[in-house]
Parts: C-alpha cells; structure tokens; sequence
C-alpha cells in the first residue's frame, strides 16, 4: 500500500513540478497535463510543443531510471483543429485515446462546434 503514495509523491517532483516549471513556462502555445498514479496524457496547441516534449520527457525520465512505455506513448492529432489535420495525412477521423477506463474521441456537440466525448473503455488489459 505505500507504494503506490510513494509513487505518486516521486512523480509529483518527476513529472508534474518540473511539466509546469519547465514545459509549460516555455512552451509557444498551451499545454496542459492530466495524470493519475503512474498514467498521464499531455495536451499542447502545437506540434512543435509535443515534439519538443517528447524529447525532453525521455531525457528528464532517464535521469531518474525511468523510460515511457513504448506500446503506450504517441502523439496524435486531438482536439477542435484534428478533423482539418488529419483529413491532410490522409485519414478519415481523429485517432481516438484511452485513459482511466475510458476511450476519448472528437465528436461535433449540435451547434457543430468541436466536443470531447467520452464512452467506457471495454478492452481487458
């Protein structure tokens, strides 16, 4: 039972401090960080943001003894602009992302403006 309180206080200096120390205070568009225990999904308004942060996420894990989980980390387009950014790359419709039991996906609310949307995430893990 203490290690996972132990967890959480260590990747609160790990990760959260440092995302809004050093990621977001420099950072060109806004950026944003939800994480629960051990799982965490990072938002930014631009891909250099993500591209940059990947970089330095690995570097700052490393110094730690840490890595990402390779079959759980990738950057995809998600948001109000993802239906436009993904219709370039060729795709149909935005990726969609799980976290915390649930899968997010881009919808349209009926005003036709850009909403997240949520349903329950039934793959076993």
């Amino acid at each position: 039972m203490v290690s996972p309180i132990l967890s959480n206080i260590y990747l609160h200096y790990v990760l959260d401090i440092w995302f809004e120390k050093r990621i977001r205070k420099y950072s060109d568009g806004e950026s944003e960080i939800v994480r629960y225990a051990d799982d965490f999904v990072c938002c930014f308004k631009y891909e250099g943001d993500t591209r940059r942060f990947l970089t330095a996420l690995e570097q700052r894990l490393k110094k730690f003894g840490l890595e990402l989980s390779t079959d759980k980390t990738r950057t995809i387009p998600f948001g109000k602009y993802a239906n436009e950014r993904v219709k370039k790359i060729g795709l149909k419709r935005p990726e969609t992302f799980d976290f915390l039991g649930f899968t997010h996906y881009c919808s349209l609310a009926r005003n036709k403006q850009f909403a997240l949307r949520v349903q329950t995430n039934t793959e076993q893990n």
